[in-house]
């Protein structure tokens, strides 16, 4: 029965006694014996249909009227379904003049938080300025496709304000380092909880892919971060490694290796650089060669190896150098569970010292990694990184810190060592 047919409050109350003169009362036996038969009343005119073109993917299938609602709609709270949108409609729906006012945004529900105006603060700064710079070339990916599913997944939305707000944290006075702990305990959690079963969907896959990543790079402003920077990049290898990235509708479809490394091979082969610090590159060569004497397990012994490669190739062949360093990130996602666990122990001196190599290298190879920035539009914040080189000297046993003497010195050069006037005149 329609509601409109229904009588309404009043007219039930109208008499105490629970009797009604209202034409809306339906008349008993008794009344329709003694009394004359009424006018048969009008029919109510049915109000116009109106389709939902705007609707969620859920009552589209189900052929049922969706309300809009943002970020859920009515139908799918009661079914207890995700309810997801179309990105084009969430894009108009953002753009459009009546949406809701700042005050009345903070309502917005990622289940189960409710979102305040500072963060509204951190997801306004991540658009602008402290998105990933990777994908390369992938800005787009950051401040269109992830925001318009960000808010059906609570690890993804937490991952964007954690690192939002180390950024903010590093660029600026804002003091939101607290706030920055909080949201990445919260995406931390979430997206264990997510991993924990198979994706459903290739959104769902993004959506985990971005906020790894998201959580691998605000790894990197936090000063112990180490440790949780490598495991986030793990992670994001081993999600990378279902071949969901293959698949051309896949927001981080660029992140794919073979694409990657070909836009960075046509970006070094073009590029007007003068060539890596050779003095950086001499020393390093031979703090590794010191190195090797250490009792290195086969895997351990491996990622040694490939940053002997690495250097060796910055001499003259920056491309080589370059392709070969990506394995640095992509060898510890290879190994098992209890070998990457042994990697990143903090009593492990081995690997810590393999591990303070790593990062000299990386510092002093920024020639090359900078041009992976070409085109950023993003500000680069200050990071933890090199900090975490004395974090691994005053570590290692007294007896040991000499093999960390170069990665040290590194740590303490001014950025310009590495950078040279090319380079940042090109940077620019």
């Amino acid at each position: 029965m329609s509601l409109s047919l229904l009588p309404s409050r009043r007219s039930m109350d109208s008499n105490s006694d629970g009797s009604s003169n209202s034409p809306d009362t339906l008349p008993d036996s008794r009344c329709e014996s003694i009394n004359p038969p009424q006018q048969p009343r009008k029919p109510i005119p049915r109000k116009g249909h109106t389709k939902s073109r705007r609707g969620c993917y859920n009552c589209k299938r189900r052929r049922i009227k969706c309300n809009e609602r943002h970020p859920e709609c009515n139908h799918c709270i009661k079914a207890g379904l995700r309810c997801e949108y179309p990105a084009n409609i969430i894009q108009t729906t953002q753009r459009s003049p009546s949406s809701p006012s700042p005050q009345s945004m903070v309502n917005l529900r990622s289940t189960p938080g409710t979102f305040t105006m500072s963060d509204m603060r951190l997801f306004h700064h991540f658009l602008i300025t402290a998105y990933p710079h990777l994908p390369v070339g992938g800005d787009k990916i950051w401040i269109t496709v992830i925001p318009s599913f960000a808010h059906n997944y609570e690890y993804l939305i937490h991952s964007i304000l954690a690192l939002a707000a180390s950024h903010l944290d590093a660029v600026s006075n804002a003091n939101v380092a607290e706030e920055a702990i909080s949201h990445r305990i919260l995406a931390v959690q979430a997206l264990n909880e997510a991993l924990s079963v198979p994706s459903k969907s290739g959104c769902e896959r993004d959506a985990r892919m971005g906020a790894a990543l998201a959580l691998a790079f605000q790894s990197s402003h936090l000063q112990d971060g180490l440790a949780e920077f490598l495991t986030m990049v793990r992670g994001c290898n081993l999600i990378a490694m279902d071949g969901s990235l293959a698949h051309a509708e896949s927001a981080f479809h660029a992140f794919r290796e073979d694409g990657h490394l070909a836009t960075m091979t046509s970006r070094l082969t073009t590029a007007a650089w003068s060539g890596v610090n050779q003095e950086d590159l001499d020393l390093a060569a031979m703090s590794l060669r010191d190195i090797e004497r250490l009792n290195m397990t086969e895997w351990e012994k491996g990622f040694w190896d490939i940053l002997v490669r690495t250097v060796d190739h910055a001499y003259d062949r920056p491309i080589d150098s370059y392709t070969t360093f990506v394995l640095l990130y992509n060898a510890p996602s290879r190994w098992t569970h209890d070998e990457f666990q042994s990697f990143i122990d903090p009593n492990n001196s081995v690997a810590q010292i393999l591990l303070a190599h790593f990062i000299a290298i990386q510092a002093v190879l920024t020639p090359i990694l900078v041009l992976e920035r070409v085109g950023f539009q993003g500000i680069d914040a200050p990071t933890a990184t090199l900090g975490w080189i004395e974090g691994i000297y005053k570590n290692v046993p007294h007896g040991m810190r000499h093999y960390a003497e170069w990665p040290r010195q590194v740590s303490r050069y001014p950025f310009m060592r590495f950078m040279g006037q090319k380079q940042l005149d090109f940077y620019d």
